[in-house]
């Protein structure tokens, strides 16, 4: 993995396990039993290795008790980059639209209009 920042990312993400698991008080026998993992993998896991599937991070979180851990990792309403764009395609000016022609109360009567009302040609935002 050429990536610097995924390196990192995935280094602090290790650091961020090792500590849930040390507040835990569970040592890394136990989570690894719990999480149904090798000793060694677990260790890689905490070292931010890139070759650790992604199916041991998630045992790893629901032994911890986060299982939603990865779920609300890019979940639409904590992306700011995706609500970002998402906002950014909401059109700028809606459609204008004509009302309905409604009937003056006088019409119809032989009585003429006091004032003519003028007409409405529509409203555009």
């Amino acid at each position: 993995m050429a990536n610097l920042k995924a390196l990192r990312s995935l280094t602090d993400l290790g650091q961020n396990l090792r500590q849930a698991r040390l507040s835990r008080r569970f040592s890394i026998a136990e989570l690894a039993a719990r999480a149904d993992l090798s000793e060694r993998t677990l260790i890689r896991l905490e070292k931010g290795d890139p070759g650790v599937g992604i199916g041991n991070l998630a045992a790893v979180l629901a032994a911890l008790g986060s299982p939603e851990g990865l779920t609300n990792l890019m979940s639409p309403e904590n992306d700011p980059v995706g609500l970002s764009r998402a906002f950014d395609a909401v059109p700028k000016r809606g459609r204008s639209f004509r009302p309905a022609k409604v009937a003056n109360p006088g019409e119809g009567s032989d009585a003429p209009s006091a004032t003519p009302k003028p007409e409405r040609k529509g409203i555009s935002f």
